[in-house]
Formats: structure tokens, C-alpha cells, sequence
């Protein structure tokens, strides 16, 4: 069969590509096995040490890299990472999570204890606008997560896990209703926060204590 005219534009090949073509009309040849002839990017990037990383290396930084037409390298640094900048979009999400769960943990407590259910819109107000529990929980998370890989910090956040979590366990099942919805809400939010920052075998272990001091003592966890 005699091989047609290639394609000379994206328009041909369109056409083609609708037609269809048959696969014996497909030039096949065996590719070359002939080393490259000039350097290749691993040796360009050998010569200028940028595979090899020291113990001593700088912070990391964003390189932007170029390939010049003769075949050279160029990279310039545009920005570098302080690996002791205060991560504060992580403190910003933290906030934000701990004091949607003490308005969530208030509302719950409010509807199962009070004698008269407010609005979610009141609850709302009264534990974020008009309460410093946000502004506690800002100050506590901005001065504390940043060091939560401290082992120091993590025995802080473990006994506070510990110590918020048997708290709440026992105020939930000894002190009245009214106790309850003032204790509930914070205790819960400290709990929660020390097992998030704990490691998990800690957090684990946490729990666990928490878990057979209240099964010692015969209270209930639901």
C-alpha cells in the first residue's frame, strides 16, 4: 500500500485523525543508540554540585532555574523559608477550629440542660462576641503551638489532655446542670486541643487514662 502524504497543518490532521489511518501507513524506524553527543542536564547539573546536599545546608528556599541556549544553568533565589517564622496560618486554623468546637460544645450542653432552649443565634453571641473565650483561646494556641514539638510541650499538652478530659468526665457525671453548662464547653475544648497536639501513641495513652479513671471510679460515658 503506498504511504500518503503527511499531514501539512492541524487542520490535515484532523481530517486524517476522523478518516482514520491505517497502522501499516505509520513510518516505523528503531531509535538511535548513540550516546548524546554534547553534556546532558545531569552532568550540567554534576559540574555545579546541584545534586549534592551538605548537613550544613542553608534554610530552603524557592530557586528559580533557568537553561540558558549555550547549555549553562542559571538559578536565582527568590525567596527563603526562616524554618522559626511563627506558622500563622496554622495558629489562624487552630483558633478557628477550637472556638467553632466551644461554641458547638456550649450549644449542646444549653439544649440538653437548660430549662428553656435559646436560639443558635444567642449561643453564638454569648460564647464568641461576647465572651473572652476567643481571646484565650487566640492567645493560648499563638504562644503554645509553635513549640508543640518541644518534648516539654508535649508533656504539657498530655497532662492537660489528661487533666481536662478526667475533669469533664467527673463533672458531667458529680455537679448539677447548671455546673455543667459552665464547666462542659471549656473542659471539652482543652481536651480536645491537648490530644490534637499530642502525638498519637501519647494521645492514645491519653485517652486511655482518661478512659480507666472514669471506669474506676463507675461514672458513664454517655
Amino acid at each position: 500500500m503506498a504511504s500518503q502524504e503527511a499531514p501539512r497543518n492541524r487542520k490535515e490532521r484532523r481530517a486524517r485523525a476522523k478518516q482514520g489511518q491505517d497502522p501499516a501507513d505509520i513510518p516505523l524506524a528503531r531509535p538511535k543508540q548513540q550516546a548524546p553527543k554534547g553534556k546532558t542536564l545531569l552532568d550540567l547539573a554534576e559540574e555545579r554540585q546541584l545534586l549534592q546536599r551538605s548537613n550544613n545546608e542553608s534554610p530552603p528556599s524557592f530557586t528559580t532555574t533557568r537553561i540558558n541556549p549555550d547549555g549553562s544553568i542559571t538559578g536565582e533565589v527568590s525567596q527563603t523559608i526562616d524554618p522559626s517564622a511563627t506558622p500563622y496560618l496554622d495558629v489562624f486554623l487552630y483558633t478557628t477550629s477550637l472556638i467553632l468546637l466551644h461554641f458547638t460544645l456550649t450549644l449542646l450542653v444549653h439544649h440538653q440542660y437548660a430549662a428553656e432552649r435559646p436560639t443558635v443565634l444567642s449561643i453564638f453571641l454569648s460564647s464568641t462576641v461576647f465572651s473572652p473565650a476567643p481571646w484565650l483561646i487566640l492567645l493560648l494556641v499563638a504562644l503554645l503551638h509553635p513549640q508543640a514539638s518541644n518534648p516539654y510541650m508535649q508533656t504539657m499538652f498530655a497532662g492537660m489532655a489528661v487533666f481536662a478530659g478526667s475533669w469533664l468526665v467527673q463533672a458531667s457525671n458529680d455537679d448539677p446542670y447548671l455546673a455543667v453548662m459552665k464547666k462542659a464547653p471549656a473542659l471539652g475544648t482543652l481536651w480536645v486541643w491537648g490530644i490534637v497536639e499530642s502525638r498519637w501513641d501519647v494521645a492514645v495513652a491519653c485517652l486511655m487514662i482518661t478512659g480507666g479513671w472514669g471506669w474506676s471510679k463507675g461514672y458513664a460515658f454517655w
